[in-house]
């Protein structure tokens, strides 16, 4: 096998490391989750042992003994099982001290949070239950047969710690050693009732029907339930027995102290039959001296109590016949398993294991590597990996490894990207990370801390592989960083709770190799669409219509109300479409989507791209965050003559991921920016100029941040300063208004900069040619009164005279304008019928015309066309709204005219 130099000049010989499933860790190797539950595991340990304090007189209360680890596959709950047997065999070098050492915090009195806060508190609890909890011999459900009796596993377990040699591991002593013979007879007593309950075990636990013969089945029936009657009398009384036997070398008799015991219980969620039987033994055997530790699934562990209930009631006659009645049937179970679990297991007895944390997943290392690997990160390797390059894309490259589609830091300005750490900060008092994850970088590297460990291996196994010759080595390195995404595409299908329909066509349809054995995906039938999630951060309302003092103007007018709304973007959620069945979607889970994403902007990146179907829209790809809502009363429209249109501000047509997110991450740091009240306004108050000002403000700041992320840079959208004409210095003048003009002067300078790169760089279908598109279709819409309600807010496409002088850039786009005239005419009436069709009075029609099996189509195309008419009618009374020849024929409202008279 060849070498591959790192980039530190060494040659590296890839060796694959093996490493178990799962083993202890020290408290400070173990990632935040594990540390979490475990530290949560030994608060209740300490708990059990206070309760059980105390205890050698009888009560009247039945106490749950159970707790539940839970999390997804690979998350670490037998890693938490077996640290917690480590950390109670010696507490301090689990911890890291020396042998009767203490915390430098705890002893400093200081205050720690977080992690190191957990230590100082878990160094206080493993001291107090230090020989105090005796740790049986774990139990994996994994190789038992379903049928395995585990009342008596348990109790053989139980003897085993008694028959165990009995040292006196007590550092706390005083009491010296006891004599053996008080030891034995302590001992012999515990020991014969144990022997006792294992044999009786078996007519409590074997189901008496495997026998035929009926008197023998009667016999057995009678005598279980003989010993049923005062089983748990006597279990319990047996474990106070062996507690006080286990207690003798530990602490004697005089310090009243005794032990509990613990049994670790893995892989809960084997099976239906599994998952029973461990609920039964758990309610069978319930003692204050005996705790079970129970390691599952959370999901798997629901699902499979219901389907148990689901079984019985199946096996006993009860069930439902038919849909009705089989829902009935699932209903009843889900009930009964909410209400075992519940009595069981109530919520506050569950320990969950969630993922690692996206951005300490990037600082990951694995331990037991060698010293150079080890200085080696998650983040470091996604920086060596490369992405695809082609000698017809832009230069320079700007996506040139793979971090660069999950790390957006080097593609913000330092202002903005203090100004985002900012916006996202959990607290007041949290550190400002410095890596920015994007919104498919969260949830690809939101993992269990398994499959965490395997995208390590996995980047590292590609970068230290055999290298591909000099000719082929920049597809290679491309190619590397596909099998990479892939593979953790491919893993977390596989272990998603997609139905089996989605993972099948996800792995079969969508996945695909062409006849190279290269990976592609096939998007052919959009199966694949973005569901958008937006929440509302701030609304400006335009004043009314109408001519100041006409109060019947204003009443007649059809025009209710117009409202620009500022979003914040929330989460990307993709929705996969059943080919075959119409109508049959469901979400992806997060860490599909994240791989997904991540996977689709790396094959387009190829030359050809990678993945089939392109056909998108921006409506499709990128959320709401600025809407210009608009109330319009239609008398001609009786069926739903109040209709709400919605234009949503458009961007170019990009064709990943990661431009979305650079433009959302930037859009976010402006509106936290602007959070200080700039754009509070008082509609009792405040004057039309007033609100108009803030909308041509933040109309150029979206044209700018279109721009900044079009452009060959990627992003870096510059804020200026009071000087520079920029964002901040709209911000910060006094009169704002008079900054405001040189902003939209230095946003036109801006287009035309763009323009000439488009000019001079675009090759083929690529970023800068997306944004001609947009210049050329979309720009000029923007002010038109769908999106800027008053003529004076089409300012910002106007080149003020003495500024800059003429500009050929400029005058090349306003030249296309004027040439493509009736073509944008066009594209604003499709655009008015389309928002006009997502409004809800549009739906409510269509849903209510529906009904008649299309017979009321006409009706609705009737409807549309009346309330498109009455909207070039009401908005374009006043004439143009640019005055400029490009596009004087933008309004439509002749052509409605002369639609009207010769009557649609």
């Amino acid at each position: 096998m060849e070498t591959k130099t790192s980039l530190t000049g060494k040659a590296h010989h890839y060796v694959p490391t093996p490493f178990p499933e799962s083993r202890a860790f020290p408290w400070d190797e173990l990632l935040e989750p594990t540390q979490r539950g475990l530290y949560e595991l030994l608060s209740w340990l300490e708990a059990a042992c206070g309760w059980s304090l105390g205890e050698g007189e009888a009560r009247n209360e039945h106490l749950s003994t159970s707790l539940l680890i839970s999390g997804p596959r690979g998350a670490g709950k037998t890693t938490v099982l077996l640290s917690a047997l480590q950390a109670l065999r010696d507490w301090r070098a689990f911890l890291g001290l020396k042998p009767g050492g203490r915390l430098e915090a705890e002893a400093s009195e200081s205050v720690a949070s977080g992690p190191q806060a957990m230590r100082r508190d878990l160094c206080t609890t493993l001291e107090r239950i230090e020989g105090r909890v005796v740790w049986l011999e774990p139990l994996d459900l994994e190789p038992v047969p379903p049928g395995a009796n585990l009342l008596a596993t348990l109790l053989v377990r139980v003897r085993a710690a008694l028959d165990a040699p009995q040292d006196d591991t007590s550092s706390r002593g005083g009491h010296g050693r006891w004599s053996s013979s008080i030891l034995e007879e302590s001992a012999e007593e515990a020991w014969g009732k144990l022997d006792h309950l294992i044999r009786d075990a078996s007519f409590m636990w074997e189901d008496s029907a495997s026998t035929t013969d009926t008197r023998a089945r009667a016999e057995q029936q009678i005598k279980a339930a003989e010993i049923y009657a005062n089983f748990q009398q006597r279990f319990a009384a047996a474990m106070e027995n062996v507690a006080k036997t286990l207690s003798l070398p530990r602490f004697g008799t005089a310090r009243g102290e005794q032990v509990i015991l613990v049994l670790p219980i893995d892989n809960v969620d084997r099976s239906i039959e599994h998952l029973h039987n461990i609920v039964k033994l758990t309610r069978m055997v319930a003692s204050p001296r005996l705790w079970f530790v129970l390691a599952a699934g959370h999901q798997e562990f629901q699902l499979f109590m219901e389907r148990s209930f689901q079984k019985e009631l199946i096996l006993s006659g009860q069930a439902g016949i038919g849909a009705l009645g089989q829902d009935e049937t699932l209903s009843i179970a889900r009930r009964q398993s909410a209400t075992t679990l519940r009595r069981a297991l109530p919520p506050s007895y569950r320990i969950n294991l969630g993922p690692v944390d996206p951005y300490k997943a990037w600082d990951f290392r694995p331990l037991g590597v060698d010293a150079e690997d080890g200085a080696q990160t998650l983040g470091h390797l996604l920086e060596q990996l490369r992405l695809p390059c082609s000698p017809t894309r832009e230069k320079p490259r700007v996506l040139a490894s793979f971090a660069d589609l999950i790390n957006l830091a080097p593609r913000l300005s330092d202002t903005v990207k203090t100004t985002y750490r900012m916006a996202t900060r959990d607290g007041q008092d949290a550190p400002l990370r410095k890596v920015i994850l994007t919104p498919a970088g969260k949830l690809a590297l939101h993992l269990p801390a398994r499959t965490l460990q395997d995208l390590w291996h996995a980047a590292r196994r590609e970068l230290w592989s055999t290298p591909a010759s000099s000719a082929e080595a920049c597809v290679s390195d491309g190619e590397r960083t596909i099998r990479v995404v892939t593979e953790m595409l491919r893993n977390a299908i596989d272990e998603s709770d997609l139905p089996a329909w989605a993972s099948q066509q996800l792995n079969n349809r969508i996945l695909r190799y062409d006849e190279k054995g290269l990976i592609f995906l096939d998007l052919t039938g959009k199966p694949v669409r973005r569901s958008k999630r937006t929440t509302l951060s701030d609304v400006l309302e335009w004043p009314r219509r109408g001519r100041p003092g006409d109060a019947a103007s204003k009443t007649e007018e059809p025009l209710l109300l117009s409202e620009l709304h500022l979003r914040h973007f929330h989460d990307v959620v993709l929705m996969l479409s059943d080919l075959d069945r119409e109508g049959s979607s469901v979400p992806l889970p997060g860490n599909v989507a994240g791989w997904f994403m991540l996977l689709h902007d790396a094959l387009m990146l190829f030359e050809p791209p990678r993945v089939l179907n392109l056909d998108v829209t921006p409506f499709e790809m990128s959320p709401e965050l600025v809407v210009t809502l608009h109330e319009l009363w239609v008398d001609a429209a009786p069926h739903e003559p109040l209709v709400q249109v919605e234009c949503w501000w458009s961007l170019p047509s990009w064709k990943t991921f990661v431009e979305f997110a650079i433009f959302t991450a930037q859009w976010k740091a402006f509106l936290k920016r602007t959070a200080d009240g700039y754009f509070k306004v008082d509609n009792m108050k405040d004057s039309r100029m007033k609100v108009g000002a803030h909308h041509r403000f933040i109309q150029a700041a979206w044209v700018e941040n279109i721009c900044s992320v079009a452009g060959r840079k990627l992003g870096g959208w510059d804020w200026g300063d009071a000087r520079s004409r920029g964002v901040e210095s709209v911000l910060l003048e006094q009169e704002r208004a008079s900054a405001l003009e040189p902003y939209e002067q230095r946003v036109r300078d801006t287009v035309a900069k763009l323009v000439e790169d488009i000019r001079r760089y675009s090759v083929g279908s690529d970023r800068l040619w997306t944004a001609r598109v947009w210049l050329q279709n979309a720009l000029p819409l923007l002010v038109l009164p769908e999106f800027a309600p008053v003529p004076a807010l089409s300012e910002l496409l106007r080149w003020q005279s003495g500024e800059a002088g003429e500009n050929e850039a400029w005058d090349e786009l306003v030249a296309y304008w004027e040439d493509h005239g009736p073509r944008l005419t066009r594209l604003r009436e499709q655009m008015v019928r389309a928002a006009v069709g997502r409004s809800g009075a549009s739906e409510a029609l269509r849903r209510h015309l529906g009904r008649d099996g299309g017979l009321g189509t006409g009706l609705y195309y009737d409807w549309l066309d009346t309330v498109v008419r009455t909207w070039f009618r009401v908005m374009d009374q006043e004439g143009d709204h640019l005055e400029l020849g490009a596009l004087r024929r933008v309004s439509p409202v002749q052509d409605v005219h002369a639609d009207a008279s010769h009557g649609h």
